[in-house]
């Protein structure tokens, strides 16, 4: 009996800690298994109210979610993404112009994804849709193992416990690549990614770079902007350096500040306006009162160390009239 394959996935558990799980792909006991989960899964979705498939589209339209507005948005965005990849296709054309068809079709299929996102969501809400979840995720389940090659979850139930965890939605992205012919480069071998990619329109990452391989971001205006690593616009100096800007290329700090030394307003006059002293309240009564005191203590000191003059009254003691006459 053949000794079947595995593939060893190093991965991170949600507290980043190193987690090597294997996957190993179903063999017909395990998809006869997912078949009995699905069958109950639409059983039971059925029961509970939820739509056939076939009857979305009527459902969507009674609930204002997909008109023909939306039909014809939808089919119009999919005929434009077939036009710019049979133009990029044929050549012929300046490069110029044929980077604003990439960037064009990049923008129509953000549009794409954007249209199918509510009705992707509601397909996912059919009796089928249910079915097809349950039956993944029986499969991400039985095909998840130890290093010993045993399954790495007792239950269904653990399982579900630990479904969102990183490793886990590695398993389950590798597997689906596997079962159902998904490429994991797709986004690198789209029609315009390869083109911008190839003509040195972008990085390796897909990112838009110019003719210095700086990264940049380009608006629905089309209007183009330096950005860093993590999107600040940015400028460079003579000495290549880089420094922070706004949209419009004013310099800014690290904070998003604007440097410029502050000039104080002006009244309707052309004077310049002082910025009002802050009101303290009761505070400041205090403050008042505390240096009106301080003020006549100091002066009944003074008043006390001040000699008294002589009333001329009496006879004068007989020291100070010896001193007197010496």
């Amino acid at each position: 009996m053949a000794k079947k394959k595995r593939f060893k996935i190093e991965s991170t558990d949600s507290k980043e800690k190193k987690k090597i799980v294997y996957l190993q792909l179903p063999d017909s006991k395990e998809n006869k298994e997912a078949q009995l989960a699905y069958n109950t899964a639409f059983r039971e979705a059925l029961q509970s109210g939820a739509v056939l498939r076939q009857k979305l589209n009527q459902v969507m339209q009674e609930q204002g979610v997909w008109d023909d507005e939306k039909e014809a948005e939808y089919n119009g965005v999919l005929q434009a993404i077939s036009d710019g990849e049979k133009a990029l296709g044929k050549g012929g054309i300046s490069l110029s112009e044929a980077r604003g068809v990439a960037l064009s079709i990049r923008k129509s299929r953000t549009e794409f994804r954007g249209l199918i996102a509510e009705r992707s969501s509601m397909d996912g809400n059919t009796a089928e849709g249910q079915a097809d979840n349950e039956r993944f995720s029986h499969l991400v389940y039985t095909c998840i193992l130890d290093e010993k090659g045993e399954r790495l979850f007792t239950s269904k139930e653990e399982y579900e416990e630990n479904s969102t965890e990183p490793y886990v939605l590695e398993v389950a992205g590798q597997l689906a690549e596997k079962l159902y012919g998904l490429d994991p480069d797709y986004e690198q071998n789209l029609t315009e990614n390869k083109f911008l990619k190839d003509y040195k329109f972008s990085d390796h990452e897909l990112r838009l770079v110019n003719k210095e391989g700086h990264l940049i971001d380009i608006d629905e205006k089309g209007n183009e902007r330096l950005i860093n690593e993590d999107g600040r616009f940015i400028a460079y100096n003579d000495d290549g350096e880089s420094h922070y800007v706004d949209r419009d290329g004013k310099l800014v700090d690290e904070e998003g500040e604007y440097n410029d030394e502050f000039v104080p307003f002006l009244d309707d006059s052309g004077n310049p306006v002082n910025v009002p002293e802050e009101d303290k309240g009761a505070d400041s009564e205090v403050e008042v009162i505390l240096e009106e005191e301080e003020e006549e203590n100091e002066e009944e000191e003074v008043a006390e160390e001040k000699p008294k003059a002589s009333s001329g009254r009496g006879r004068p003691k007989k020291s100070q009239s010896k001193t007197q006459t010496e």
